[in-house]
């Protein structure tokens, strides 16, 4: 699975209040959410003063993250912003597999 960097931003402060109560029931039952096969989150942060936040997870594909995430857009107004990433050992290994071929 590919890691993503997934950034997020409330359009309005109206939304965000909006928001407040679907996200404690998402977390409190968290089990029975639709969580999708191929979606794992790894750490979730939120900044709630200026309505925004991060989302650190993989994913099988950018698929996958539309459907685990456009539901919080058509009912509470968030853009998301996807980007693929690597892990430092993932890096790592490719520097190393760099230095190998060019050397």
């Amino acid at each position: 699975m590919q890691l993503y960097l997934v950034t997020w931003k409330f359009e309005s402060s109206e939304y965000q209040t909006f928001a407040k109560e679907a996200l404690i029931n998402y977390v409190e039952n968290e089990e029975n959410n639709g969580i999708k096969d191929g979606y794992e989150r790894i750490a979730w942060i939120h900044t709630p003063q200026d309505g925004t936040g991060v989302i650190i997870c993989r994913a099988e594909s950018a698929k996958i993250l539309y459907q685990v995430f456009n539901p919080w857009r058509e009912h509470y107004g968030i853009t998301w912003t996807y980007k693929p990433g690597l892990s430092t050992e993932e890096l790592i290994s490719l520097i190393k597999e760099s230095q190998e071929i060019n050397s």
